[in-house]
């Protein structure tokens, strides 16, 4: 049998979620730098033009690779910040949904004690 949702939400601790969201996105630029320094790790094996060996070329293109790996590491940061923003405002979104249906389930049972007590003043008038 599926657990409703409200069973699901309450379980999650949110203020945990919140509190660990910046060692998350700390976690996932550490991944990205792995991952991106296999791709050029992969690519350094490829040779030089010109003389392999003159030390000249092999700076030249060491350096190349140092720009394109700092250029996709300012990008993944960038890709990394944003997704953090839009995770914390999501989690500000969801934590203002919880409070309103809280609210709402007040107003709700509220409206009820109002409504039975109404009821129970017509049938006891009658």
């Amino acid at each position: 049998m599926p657990l409703p949702w409200s069973t699901l939400v309450k379980a999650i601790p949110w203020s945990d979620v919140i509190a660990k969201a910046p060692d998350i996105a700390q976690g996932a630029r550490k991944l990205w730098q792995q991952v991106s320094t296999r791709d050029t790790t992969d690519s350094a094996g490829t040779p030089v033009p010109g003389n392999p060996s003159a030390p000249e070329a092999r700076l030249t293109a060491l350096a190349a690779q140092v720009a394109e790996m700092s250029s996709r590491q300012q990008e993944s940061a960038e890709l990394l910040s944003a997704l953090a923003t839009q995770n914390a405002e999501l989690v500000g979104a969801v934590a203002a949904l919880r409070q309103r249906n809280r609210l709402l389930a007040a107003a709700t049972g509220l409206a009820s004690v109002v409504a039975l007590a109404a009821l129970t003043l017509a049938l006891g008038s009658s």
